[in-house]
């Protein structure tokens, strides 16, 4: 059973990388739900933003044996895995994109017409999900640390109409001076810990799986300033 509405999770968290196994943290649980899944998801899990790294991949798998989630992973490098693309992600009821360079993630998901085929995934109700990368591609641009220092980035896929932060605490000053120059549009900027629920293009829940995580909505005042307004979280379990 799809979600009954396109469906994205633009997140600041995922698992709990610091355990051995990687644990997975309650925004999996949470998209389950959305998807209409509960019981037995079909999870796929996209590692290219890290170039298909095989250690994310292993801990991926390792992180939900033993559980009742239908596990599987799409690698583009060197080839990719599954013979038809576009099946095994509409056989999906989440999708969930690592975090990593997301400038090499859109560069590479285009190439193999990734963009077209996640867009028919998220109108057909596939909750789309990541953290970090798995965050900022979906919507207009952001900030990113993929050529090295900080920079901006405007290619994003355009799902969401709006600019997405990761990492607010350390890159709000290039964020606002970005708005305010007109470089970005308005958008959604998010701690640690923190994450989006966009129903359609529309924001509907911030939510947090720590103490002290919140997302900001940050816009251009007609002074050329900008005008930000904190966002408070429903705490996960």
């Amino acid at each position: 059973m799809p979600a009954d509405a396109p469906t994205i999770l633009a997140t600041s968290m995922g698992f709990n990388r610091s355990r051995e196994p990687w644990r997975p943290g309650p925004i999996f649980t949470y998209a389950f739900r959305l998807a209409g899944a509960i019981e037995r998801p079909r999870l796929c899990f996209i590692a290219t933003a890290s170039g298909d790294k095989a250690e994310s991949i292993r801990n991926f798998y390792a992180a939900f044996a033993g559980s009742a989630v239908r596990t599987s992973h799409l690698a583009l490098f060197d080839k990719p895995n599954v013979p038809d693309i576009r099946a095994h992600l509409l056989g999906q009821d989440v999708i969930w994109v690592d975090r990593g360079s997301v400038a090499n993630l859109l560069a590479v998901w285009r190439v193999h017409g990734l963009d077209d085929i996640l867009r028919e995934c998220w109108q057909a109700g596939v909750v789309l999900a990541g953290e970090s990368a798995g965050s900022l591609c979906w919507h207009v641009g952001g900030t990113t640390d993929s050529f090295g220092e900080v920079r901006e980035f405007t290619d994003g896929f355009g799902f969401l109409p709006y600019s997405n932060v990761v990492h607010y605490q350390e890159r709000w000053e290039l964020y606002h001076r970005l708005i305010a120059e007109g470089v970005l549009p308005a958008g959604y900027a998010t701690d640690a810990g923190a994450g989006l629920h966009y129903r359609g293009s529309e924001l509907v829940e911030v939510v947090a799986d720590r103490r002290n995580a919140y997302a900001y909505f940050v816009e251009r005042t007609a002074g050329g300033g900008v005008d930000v307004t904190r966002l408070e979280p429903r705490r996960l379990r």
